[in-house]
């Protein structure tokens, strides 16, 4: 049987680990607060970016880009962005399970899926998960640039 000093130990070693752990949480939860503001303010140029497509698309009925023809998949990509990191809650786990459900979906349909994947953890899932990888970018960063994933998303163009 533990004694005393041991259980006193042992307890304040656990009350410092709840400590660290409300830390890093409080800081996860301001790097979330921090991105979805950044989200919200790029909704206006989505907004404006969807209506110019939107003009594009019905302005010249004689000349139909690729990506804006209408067709009956047979194949499709799913755009997979996770953390790096597992420090947002169940937010990686809620994801990736509406991914498979999602894919499992699409695949019953008889359409072929395919993961562009952006996060460490979206590609350690699917090492385990499989699937065809398209393409995979981890470690971007908080703030990361458009360079990081012009790559990743030609790859992902010109597979379909």
């Amino acid at each position: 049987m533990a004694n005393s000093k041991e259980i006193r130990s042992q307890i304040t070693s656990i009350g410092n680990t709840q400590k660290i752990t409300s830390a890093m949480e409080k800081v996860a939860a301001s790097k979330m607060k921090k991105t979805q503001e950044r989200m919200l303010k790029g909704r206006p140029y989505r907004d404006m970016m969807l209506q110019v497509i939107g003009h594009l698309a019905i302005g010249q009925p004689e000349y139909k880009p690729t990506y804006m023809a209408e067709r009956e998949p047979s194949n499709i990509a799913i755009i997979v962005v996770t953390s790096d990191k597992g420090l947002c809650g169940g937010l990686n786990a809620n994801l990736l399970r509406e991914v498979t459900s999602f894919a499992r979906q699409e695949s019953s349909a008889g359409r072929d899926v395919g993961y562009s994947l952006i996060g460490t953890k979206a590609r350690s899932f699917f090492k385990s998960f499989g699937g065809n990888i398209i393409s995979a970018t981890e470690k971007l960063g908080d703030d990361p640039s458009i360079e990081q994933l012009v790559g990743s998303m030609n790859i992902l163009l010109d597979s379909f």
